[in-house]
This record gives structure tokens, C-alpha cells and sequence, in this order.
């Protein structure tokens, strides 16, 4: 009697075939899935390096601005210091010739005191000249230092901007998969005095002629010599208030232009410090879409992964265009422990990344408000959302 063929739901022969091959299929897919995956973290990572790298480009070039100040401040005080020390041997000169004209009056000194006058009259006439000739040279190039200063100002946070999106847009190491950037604010930070440029406003007229007196002093008093050191700060002390004689005559408007230095305050009295908003940076990167570019395979195996075809887009995918913006923030700040006084006059201004927070000025004051008047009832959920806000919008505090 012949045998009845297995019908097919009793055939076993090639189900380890067809096991294995769904395994394949699924191995194939979940591999695909893998590879999409580490593309769109690779593209997200690269995204934020060249976020990173221009908001660190901004500041490092408004810190190189920073310091052009200093240099340009000292500059100027070397100018005025030469003019100065003409100046007050000048009026000391003046000093001693206005004695001996005293003293010539008498019967008893005046042999002696002729004589002198005779001698000091030409010198005082020569420094005089010599003096004169100083100050249009000092008058002049305190003129085109004081434009230079301007030019600083504002010019470099143009330049702070151009280097950002270099950085970020035109260097093959961050495009693709950046396509364009930029940094804000473009301009600078809002000045008291009206419109926008690095942090800086006039200083005092006298001061520069101050830091000039004390420096000379200063540097008499701590010469290394084997006289005594009360003597080294007594003839410094000396040579600081002699070279004040000479302050008035200039320490002019017309001739001595104002120093430099870190704006005080904000126009609504708010004092300005390292750290504050007036010192920040914040960059944006724009990536390409990635199927233009090699990305695409991330973007596909993604798209496959989450059930969609080439035109099933579910809410997930929607969500990748997040990772096409990036964001960083930095600030350039004085690197060292010397008071506010001396911000402007050391060249100590660097530039570093710091944590993406968004600025308190950008949250709107009803926002604010309602956060104050939340807090202040103690309402739970509003006040948990108003932390959040808070955490995202306060300045990033700097340890100097």
C-alpha cells in the first residue's frame, strides 16, 4: 500500500530555513537600525562641535579685542607720561626761578641768586619748547588712539561674528553636516552711553595721568639697590607728587584723550561684573538635511526602524529636526585675581565655553511676574515650571 504524502502543515522539512531566514531579516534590520542610530549621533555630535567652536571663536576674539584696550591704553599713557615729566620739570623750573627772583630782591642773597637765574632762564625756556613740541606730537596721536579705541569697539564683535561662522559653516571639519551659524548678540552688548559694542566706556580724564605719577613712584620705591627701602618709597612718594605739578597742564581735553575701562553699570544702575550678560556669547548652527548628504543612511534606518516608508513620517522622525540646531554659549572674562580698577590695564582677557543658558533679558517680564507671584503663593505645579525657566534663564556666574 503506498504511503500518503505529509500534507503541508505536517511537512517539516525547511523550517529551520524559514526560522533562519526571518532571523536574517530581523538581524539585517536591527543592524540597519544600529547603523542609523550611531550616523545621527555621530551628526548631532559633530552639530554641537561646530556650535562649540564658533561661540568659542566669538570669544575669543572679542577677549583679543579686550586686550587690544589695554594695550592701547598703555600706549597711551606712555604719551602722556613722556609729556608729563617735560611738564612738571617745566613747572618745577618755574618753582625754583620764581624763588630766586624772591631772593634777588634782598641785598644779602641776590649775588648768589642772579647768577642762578641766569643759568636756569635758557634751561626753563629750552624745556619749555621741548615741551610744546611734545605736546603736538602727544595731541595728535591721543587723537588717533582714541579712534583706534572706537574702531576696536565696535568693529571687533563684527569680526567675532565673521570668525563664528567661519568656524562653524566654511571649515571642512564641522561641513557637512553644518550648513550655516551664527552668534549673538551681533553688534556687542548694549552700552549705557547708547548703541552697542565690547563693554568698555571712557574713564576719568585725570586718570591716565594719575597711573603715570604712581607708576614712575612706584617703580622708584621697589628698585633693587643697598639704599634703604624707607628712603626708596620717601623719594617715590616724591616723584609722584612732583609729577602731579604738571597734571593740569596735561591732563587736557584738548590734549590728553581719556583711557579706557569696563563699563560700571547698565542705563538702569545695575552694576556690570565678570560673568554678566554683557560678557556672553551664544552660538547657533544650522545643519543640512541629512538624505542631501552621506547622514542620510542615519536618517533612513531611523525612518525604517520607527514603521515608516519614504513618506511614513511618524511624530519621532519629526522630532530629528531638533538635532539639526546647536547651541553653546561661551564668554570672555579677565583671568586674573586684580581688582575692576585694573580690568582695562592687564592683558589678561581669555575666552571659554560655558553652559547653554538662555538670556533672563529674552524671558518676558509677564513670564517673570507670574513666576514671582507663583512663588509667593506656593503654587506647586507653576512654581516647579518657573524653576525650570529659572534654571534656563540666569546668567552663567563666572568664579572671578
Amino acid at each position: 500500500m503506498a504511503s500518503r504524502p505529509p500534507s503541508l502543515f505536517e511537512q517539516r522539512r525547511g523550517s529551520m530555513m524559514l526560522m533562519s531566514l526571518f532571523m536574517s531579516l530581523f538581524m539585517v534590520g536591527t543592524l540597519y537600525y544600529i547603523l542609523g542610530v550611531g550616523d545621527a549621533v555621530l551628526y548631532r555630535r559633530v552639530m554641537q562641535d561646530g556650535a562649540d567652536s564658533g561661540a568659542f571663536a566669538a570669544s575669543v576674539v572679542a577677549a583679543k579685542g579686550m586686550n587690544l584696550h589695554v594695550l592701547l591704553n598703555i600706549v597711551m599713557t606712555i604719551t602722556a607720561g613722556v609729556l608729563l615729566v617735560i611738564r612738571s620739570v617745566e613747572v618745577l623750573l618755574e618753582i625754583i626761578l620764581a624763588v630766586l627772583r624772591a631772593l634777588a630782591a634782598s641785598v644779602v642773597l641776590a649775588p648768589k641768586a642772579v647768577p642762578l637765574i641766569g643759568v636756569l632762564t635758557p634751561a626753563e625756556n629750552a624745556v619749555e619748547r621741548i615741551g610744546d613740541t611734545v605736546e603736538e606730537f602727544v595731541r595728535v596721536a591721543h587723537d588717533a588712539l582714541d579712534a583706534a579705541h572706537h574702531a576696536v569697539q565696535h568693529g571687533y564683535p563684527l569680526l567675532a561674528e565673521a570668525r563664528a561662522v567661519d568656524s562653524m559653516a566654511f571649515e571642512a571639519v564641522y561641513d557637512p553636516p553644518v550648513a550655516a551659524g551664527f552668534v549673538l548678540p551681533v553688534l556687542g552688548p548694549r552700552l549705557p552711553g547708547g548703541g552697542r559694542g565690547l563693554p568698555v566706556e571712557e574713564s576719568g580724564l585725570g586718570v591716565t595721568c594719575d597711573r603715570v605719577a604712581d607708576a614712575l613712584g612706584g617703580r622708584l620705591a621697589s628698585v633693587s639697590s643697598k639704599v634703604p627701602r624707607w628712603l626708596l618709597k620717601f623719594l617715590g612718594g616724591v616723584v609722584s607728587k612732583a609729577l602731579r605739578l604738571g597734571k593740569r597742564r596735561t591732563c587736557d581735553e584738548d590734549v590728553v584723550e581719556p583711557a579706557r575701562r569696563v563699563i560700571d553699570a547698565r542705563e538702569d544702575g545695575t552694576e556690570v561684573w565678570l560673568g554678566h550678560e554683557e560678557f556672553q556669547y551664544r552660538a547657533y548652527g544650522i545643519g543640512e538635511s541629512p538624505h542631501q548628504t552621506h547622514w542620510g543612511r542615519g536618517e533612513r534606518g531611523m525612518r525604517t526602524a520607527q514603521g515608516g516608508g519614504d513618506r511614513g513620517r511618524n511624530g519621532f522622525h519629526r522630532a530629528h529636526a531638533l538635532g539639526r540646531i546647536g547651541l553653546a554659549q561661551s564668554e570672555y572674562y579677565f583671568d586674573g585675581a586684580e581688582g575692576k580698577a585694573e580690568w582695562m590695564w592687564k592683558q589678561k582677557w581669555r575666552g571659554r565655553l560655558r553652559r547653554f543658558r538662555i538670556s533672563r533679558a529674552w524671558v518676558p517680564e509677564g513670564i517673570l511676574g507670574a513666576c514671582a507671584g507663583a512663588r509667593g503663593a506656593r503654587v506647586e505645579g507653576l512654581t516647579g515650571l518657573c524653576d525650570v525657566v529659572r534654571d534656563f534663564s540666569l546668567n552663567a556666574i563666572s568664579a572671578h
